[in-house]
């Protein structure tokens, strides 16, 4: 399930989503769930420059970092 689906599923579809979780709960695990989608996508997508599976993992948070969370600011 993707972040938007995520959230689409709980204020849409579950009826009861409001006795299980406050508004800003499903924002906050939405967030934290497409962060994951964005770093995954670019450790799946093209790394050349980097040397290893680990070095890719690190570059992808650092790309995360750069691009949403100092936006955000």
């Amino acid at each position: 399930m993707t972040s938007i689906e995520f959230i689409h599923e709980k204020l849409f579809c579950d009826e009861y989503w409001y006795e299980k979780l406050t508004f800003e709960q499903i924002i906050e695990q939405a967030k934290e769930m497409h962060k994951k989608e964005i770093i995954d996508s670019f450790w799946n997508g093209d790394n050349s420059d980097c040397t290893n599976e680990q070095n890719s993992k690190e570059f992808a948070e650092q790309y995360y970092r750069e691009t949403f969370e100092n936006a955000n600011r």
